[in-house]
């Protein structure tokens, strides 16, 4: 879930989120669908085109914080700003997008919040680099790999039981995203 608001300096920075996923593949997807306006004035989401080809280039931790990223991850080579694409979305709509094309959002600007969230899809035979077995939801078909702990139906309406699993995947995943960044900068 990304929440910028009203007239916030925040930011998301270029970057390839394949750099730090630490998966074994790159048969990913990921639909960004926002839940309010999501004009250029609010920072909507913008892409290079074409620059998936290049597959993953060089990244450093900027640890700004205005970067709504994990640890500032941005990528360490020239992006020409002309050749990006503004993706303004109304509530609902969404975009879809490879994790190797160069993706960004400026601040906010605009005179509302701009809210949005990710829904990244992975095929099943992907697992993580280093074994760890992510919370993952099974869309379709059925799981013949066991590469990833699939997620049981929420016990019920705000259980506690439910925050605790997710507590302990984020931790799982915290260890991922950060593996080999600064420590003392976070």
């Amino acid at each position: 879930m990304f929440v910028k608001e009203a007239h916030s300096p925040k930011n998301i920075s270029w970057h390839q989120n394949l750099t730090h996923w630490g998966l074994d593949d790159a048969e990913e997807v990921t639909f960004w669908v926002t839940i309010s306006e999501a004009p250029v004035e609010a920072g909507c989401m913008k892409f290079v085109p074409g620059s998936h080809k290049q597959r993953i280039v060089a990244h450093i931790d900027t640890f700004s914080e205005n970067n709504l990223l994990s640890h500032g991850q941005e990528i360490s080579v020239n992006v020409c700003e002309a050749d990006a694409v503004h993706a303004a979305l109304k509530v609902g709509q969404a975009s879809m997008h490879h994790e190797h094309l160069f993706h960004a959002s400026d601040p906010n600007t605009a005179y509302d919040r701009c809210m949005g969230t990710a829904i990244r899809c992975i095929k099943l035979a992907m697992r993580q680099e280093d074994g760890t077995k992510s919370l993952v939801a099974l869309v379709a078909g059925q799981d013949d790999y066991g590469h990833f702990e699939l997620a049981a139906p929420p016990k019920g309406r705000l259980h506690l039981d439910d925050f605790e699993i997710c507590r302990q995947d984020a931790k799982r995943k915290d260890a991922i995203l950060f593996k080999g960044s600064d420590a003392s900068k976070m």
